[in-house]
């Protein structure tokens, strides 16, 4: 037979430290992603037009941003590059990635191809071939 002493519910307590912990954490982490992905695009080009071709899709890739701006200011991401120093960068980053590198380039509609082309004859050096331009549609 129960004692009315065995019928009083037992207390309950949840440690909620390392559950906040946890959010924090997730939260600090949102936000320096969102602001590292907001500072590669935030150089305001006019990019050019274009009236075919495709969306990309998402792919497991380890995305690298090139702003090219004019001929003398190149910026990875947000840093101003030498094309040797973007060179060493792409050798460096194919060595360290596991998963295939995608390059981004964005660049200003007026600027002529002879300054685009030498990031692409060091991309087709460093074996990358994976490599798109941003545009607006048409």
């Amino acid at each position: 037979m129960r004692s009315p002493n065995d019928l009083k519910p037992k207390s309950f307590s949840l440690n909620m430290t390392p559950l906040i912990d946890v959010v924090f954490l997730l939260i600090i982490f949102f936000i320096v992603s969102n602001k590292m992905m907001k500072e590669e695009v935030s150089i305001d080009l006019d990019l050019p037009s274009a009236t075919t071709g495709k969306e990309l899709t998402r792919q497991k890739t380890a995305k690298i941003i090139i702003n090219v701006v004019s001929e003398e200011s190149i910026l990875l991401g947000t840093r101003p590059v030498s094309l040797p120093e973007l060179h060493s960068f792409f050798e460096t980053e194919k060595l360290k990635s596991k998963d295939p590198l995608e390059i981004r380039i964005r660049t200003n509609r007026a600027n002529p191809y002879q300054i685009v082309e030498p990031i692409l004859v060091i991309c087709a050096r460093c074996g990358i071939g994976n490599v798109s331009f941003s545009v607006v549609d048409k």
